[in-house]
């Protein structure tokens, strides 16, 4: 990545894609963009976990780790929701880990859960839940406190820009000074029915939510044929916005 400190970029910013490449494929022959940045997510769910390893580490100059990325990499347990937990293991030992090479897994262990970075002025931090949570911290637009951005030893955040993913909640909220943002999830959208993503234009510090519609025909078929177990294929089609 180029260094954009001084001069405005168009910046794509993406999260919680979930072994789902076909959203981002839509979004990319739509959007033109000078760097990006993904919050965390790549697998897990979904049954393309090296297909879209690939393609997150094609597109995005920027990747965080997320909880799920680093169960799949350390065999860990993600600490997910314990409503999607059972499924969040299932696919993990039964659609992620075969299909994935040592490469993937080094690639997913290598991502750092946090960074920060300067665009046109004002300083970026980066992470997957929170700032006093990388990993694991729930942060929803309803539920904003001051407590959550907080670092991991207490201190605030001094960022100009906090950008989370995790929740599938998108959203852009104003608090104490900073910009809060949530670019939603590009794989797995929790808050509506099509997948979302984030372009921030740093020159007119405008931050534009999207939305993109695209054929989900073939992953659900995918999935349907590879999880044979019933009730985590029903709960994954659900999760997925299929059924």
């Amino acid at each position: 990545m180029g260094d954009f400190s001084s001069e405005f970029v168009i910046i794509l910013a993406a999260s919680d894609i979930h072994a789902n490449p076909f959203p981002l494929r839509e979004i990319l022959k739509k959007e033109k963009f000078d760097t990006s940045i993904f919050l965390g997510d790549i697998v897990d769910y979904g049954p393309y976990p090296a297909e879209t390893i690939d393609l997150v580490r094609q597109t995005f100059d920027i990747v965080i780790q997320g909880n799920h990325d680093y169960a799949a990499a350390n065999n860990a347990d993600c600490l997910c929701g314990q409503e999607n937990h059972e499924l969040s293991v299932y696919t993990r030992e039964n659609l992620t880990m075969p299909m994935i090479g040592k490469e993937d897994i080094q690639y997913l262990k290598s991502l750092e859960p946090t960074l920060t970075r300067e665009f046109d002025g004002m300083t970026y931090e980066m992470s997957h839940g929170s700032p006093s949570n990388r990993l694991y911290g729930y942060m929803y637009p309803w539920k904003i406190s001051s407590e959550f951005l907080r670092n991991e030893i207490g201190r605030p955040a001094d960022s100009d820009i906090i950008m989370v993913g995790h929740t599938h909640y998108q959203f852009y909220v104003p608090f104490e000074g900073k910009i809060l943002v949530n670019p939603g999830s590009v794989g797995q959208p929790r808050d509506a029915t099509y997948p979302s993503y984030l372009i921030i234009d740093t020159d007119k510090m405008q931050f534009t939510m999207k939305r993109i519609k695209y054929d989900y025909s073939k992953i659900k078929n995918r999935i349907i044929e590879l999880v044979k177990d019933r009730k985590m294929l029903d709960q994954n089609l659900r999760l997925f916005r299929f059924s």
